[in-house]
């Protein structure tokens, strides 16, 4: 899905687009990390001095675990916040991102609804909100099993919180697109929740290129939502029978 996007941005000259959101993205990134470092090294240190087991393989066991706990920590929390803050606040810009791969791709009838900024911030709330409870106490039950079993726990908290994460924000990368298509939040719920391991693989996506720092940090948005409305043009036009021309 990603490796399309650079082509797409190219051949239908959409690049200028990405610069605005790119750059607010970055801020916002470098602000979040520096945060959640200070947050994720004075819980390793706490977590530490809390646990003294005497028997030294044990307590070398709890050690590494806490740390890797704390690295674990440090990028979900970071991700956690950055994708749904970042995609609310740059809805607009993203809602016309999504809008004008749309129109490149499929021509201007393609698009049925155009939302103001403050109905699009918005509606990007509503979508964000819907599933951050949710994915909260998942991540947060996943961590916690990763405390209660050393080692091995850490491993499986990591996938888990990874899936996890990728499919709720493979979510809302599809909504954009969905958005101007004209689905309300309800029918947008139902078209990617039928579809989650799309949104699993769209969020994926994007989580890896978060793990890019600057760069990553910088296109990690707008390249999700470039992907995730090639995608959606995709099912649309599966579901109406119609042929994808690109």
């Amino acid at each position: 899905m990603y490796l399309r996007v650079p082509k797409t941005l190219s051949k239908h000259r959409l690049w200028a687009f990405q610069v605005l959101p790119a750059l607010i993205s970055l801020v916002v990134s470098v602000l979040l990390f520096i945060g959640f470092y200070f947050a994720a090294d004075g819980f390793s240190k706490w977590m530490d001095s809390l646990i003294n087991i005497k028997i030294e393989w044990l307590d070398n066991a709890v050690t590494v675990t806490a740390a890797i706990l704390s690295f674990v920590a440090l990028v979900a929390g970071f991700i956690f916040v950055h994708k749904h803050l970042v995609l609310i606040i740059l809805a607009p810009f993203l809602g016309k991102v999504a809008e004008e791969t749309l129109k490149a791709v499929k021509g201007e009838a393609f698009v049925q609804s155009e939302l103001t900024m403050p109905q699009s911030v918005g509606r990007s709330a509503k979508i964000n909100l819907r599933y951050v409870i949710r994915e909260l106490f998942i991540n947060l039950a996943f961590l916690v099993g990763g405390l209660v079993i050393p080692l091995v726990g850490s491993i499986i908290s990591t996938v888990g919180m990874f899936v996890t994460q990728s499919r709720f924000l493979g979510y809302g990368l599809m909504d954009f697109p969905l958005e101007n298509r004209g689905l309300s939040v309800p029918e947008s719920d139902k078209f990617v929740k039928s579809r989650s391991g799309m949104s699993i693989g769209l969020g994926a996506g994007y989580l890896i290129l978060m793990m890019i720092p600057v760069v990553g940090w910088m296109f990690a948005p707008t390249f999700g939502t470039v992907a995730g409305t090639l995608k959606a043009i995709e099912e649309l036009e599966l579901e109406s029978g119609e042929n994808l021309q690109s």
